[in-house]
């Protein structure tokens, strides 16, 4: 990943990260979990990929990190223990939500497949949590959720900490230009003729750095309709700049 101070130069959060001693560079491991929740007859299969950062305790900033990550991918609220005993957890809570309490009850066979990946862009460190399953209905559903958080501190980063009010009012019309130009309209009439919701089109909170951009993510029914799958706008180092 490039240098993202380079990329933000003049972002106040910057500012806030900068200290005196080099923050303790996170180092990531793969939790493995894998099991049947159910039977092979009625049943989902549980599929976890957690990237944990395996010297946590190394910084109060890890450690926060970590916690925010364990919430995020297992989907719980507050919760104080190991990646393995917050995948029981969950686990416990997706049979009592998916499994019949009937014994004679119908139920589809489903799967749940969520898997992350962390990594650091100068002071900052992106993690990217990856969800699909099927648990019924007309079809799967599947996306992807980015968190950003300062390496100095541990906090996550919005995009108001990133940009001032008036950058994000022209990165919002830029996402709509880009939305033109890569779809091929001219305006909203335009996407909405693809299935988009151009009322609901603006800066996104599920934002992704990288390197060589800035890219906001958009899952299926954020800003349009399911078959248009997910949609994502990237901003270059260059046109960042340019903002």
């Amino acid at each position: 990943m490039k240098s993202y101070a380079c990329l933000l130069l003049s972002v106040p959060v910057l500012l806030i990260t900068a200290c005196s001693r080099k923050p303790v560079q996170p180092r990531f491991e793969t939790v493995a979990v894998d099991t049947l929740v159910g039977s092979d007859s009625a049943g989902f299969n549980v599929v976890y990929r957690f990237a944990t950062i395996a010297n946590a305790r190394k910084s109060p900033a890890l450690s926060a990190i970590e916690q925010a990550n364990i919430d995020y991918f297992f989907e719980l609220e507050e919760f104080y223990g190991t990646p393995h005993e917050a995948a029981a957890e969950a686990i416990r809570l997706v049979a009592d939500e998916l499994l019949p309490e009937a014994p004679n009850s119908i139920l589809l066979h489903g799967e749940l497949s969520v898997e992350a990946e962390g990594f650091v862009v100068d002071t900052l460190v992106s993690y990217i949590i990856t969800r699909a399953g099927y648990t019924g209905g007309a079809h799967g559903m599947y996306g992807t959720e980015c968190h950003t958080y300062s390496l100095a501190d541990g906090y996550e980063l919005t995009a108001g900490d990133l940009f001032s009010p008036a950058r994000l009012q022209k990165i919002e019309e830029s996402i709509r230009r880009k939305l033109y130009e890569n779809y091929g309209v001219a305006d909203d009439a335009g996407l909405s003729a693809l299935g988009f919701f151009p009322e609901y089109i603006g800066v996104t909170e599920n934002f992704c750095v990288t390197p060589d951009s800035l890219t906001f993510l958009y899952n299926p029914y954020d800003i349009g309709c399911y078959a248009l799958g997910p949609v994502e706008v990237s901003f270059s180092r260059e046109e960042l700049q340019e903002l």
